[in-house]
């Protein structure tokens, strides 16, 4: 059982690795990306350089990783409904790599593109739900889900309330969702308690 925790907890640590290097080598690469005020979807953006590149590696590649994760970090915790949901967010952050038209946002690859992301994104909010109030598990699992939970809440609300921009609340919220995942990982490599 260890071992594999190990193995689950590398790909989850490997989603997040990968998807840092695809974004700051990438971004670099685009002398038109604004890593302060443009959305990461740009980087995969019809028209964009490198942007097959960005897609398949950023995006696919990472999203079949997220899912991988998911799907066996539910299995290790006992629980298929959390396994469906956060394999669901992998695809649906997969499926990001249907490229936007920066554009046109009216045409059916962009709407898709954005369905995808809520989709996923929504998956991974009603996994951190399902996390956050199984008792079974030991607090440290619940209570980061619900920190994590919380921390999107805010950047959705500072949004709202002016205090940022939507590109910085896009930061944020793909900050807390890989910080989630490596935290999560690095307590699979650890052998972290699961169970209270």
């Amino acid at each position: 059982m260890k071992d594999k925790n190990k193995i689950v907890g590398s790909i989850g640590l490997c989603s997040v690795l990968l998807f840092a290097f695809a974004l700051i080598t990438f971004g670099n690469l685009n002398p038109g990306f604004d890593f302060m005020n443009d959305y990461i979807s740009k980087l995969g953006a019809k028209g964009e350089p490198n942007a097959l590149c960005f897609n398949i590696i950023g995006f696919i590649t990472v999203g079949l990783l997220l899912s991988t994760f998911g799907l066996s970090y539910g299995k290790i915790l006992k629980d298929k409904i959390l396994s469906i949901l956060l394999a669901l967010f992998g695809l649906g952050f997969a499926f990001t790599a249907i490229p936007a038209n920066l554009e046109m946002s009216t045409t059916s690859v962009s709407k898709a593109h954005t369905v995808a992301i809520c989709l996923g994104l929504a998956c991974w909010l009603f996994s951190l739900s399902r996390l956050g109030s199984n008792q079974k598990l030991k607090f440290s699992i619940r209570n980061r889900a619900n920190i994590t939970a919380v921390l999107i809440v805010i950047s959705m609300i500072g949004f709202v309330l002016g205090f940022w921009t939507i590109p910085i609340t896009h930061r944020l919220v793909f900050g807390i969702v890989f910080g989630w995942t490596a935290i999560s990982s690095v307590g699979l490599l650890i052998n972290e308690k699961i169970q209270k």
